[in-house]
């Protein structure tokens, strides 16, 4: 009966945290496009929430495509598909649109230091690349593009990766 009651406490409190934490976050849409010929992110006018800066960002490809790795690299990172991680504080200095490959003006984040980065790399015609970015500590963005042959930029609904998705 014990056992019973401190494993009800312990679910219970799980679930308000779980709660609580999902009422303090949120979510919005990225799109990517370019600005003077060069790509960028925004966030999409149909968003419900349109923040106006981040403080991560996270591009990875959604197949095999991988990077070539440079010093400085996280090679586990370059091995998940990432071609472009940085991590700043949360000062809120990097205004939307994000260039593509611009480092990030933010303070470094000095708790974050066991994650890597990537510097940005070439990416690649015809790809399917995730677009992550965190705004604060609770502001979550995401999109996914391909770069067409003719160079034109398409948002794209992320494929499809498990059979529990349909």
């Amino acid at each position: 009966m014990r056992r019973h009651r401190a494993r009800t406490i312990r679910s219970s409190a799980a679930l308000a945290c779980l709660l609580l934490l999902g009422s303090c976050s949120y979510t919005y849409e990225l799109l990517a496009t370019v600005i003077n010929g060069r790509l960028a992110f925004v966030v999409d006018p149909t968003s419900r929430k349109t923040p106006t800066c981040i403080n991560a960002i996270d591009v990875v490809a959604h197949d095999e495509a991988r990077a070539r790795e440079a010093p400085g690299d996280d090679p586990s990172l370059i091995g998940s598909g990432t071609f472009w991680s940085e991590r700043v504080g949360f000062d809120c200095v990097d205004q939307f649109p994000i260039l593509y490959g611009a480092l990030l003006k933010g303070r470094p984040r000095l708790t974050d230091q066991q994650r890597g980065s990537v510097a940005a790399k070439p990416l690649r015609i015809g790809v399917i690349y995730d677009v992550i970015v965190v705004t604060g500590a609770t502001g979550y963005g995401g999109g996914a593009f391909r770069i067409l042959p003719d160079r034109r930029v398409v948002n794209v609904r992320p494929p499809r990766t498990s059979d529990s998705d349909t």
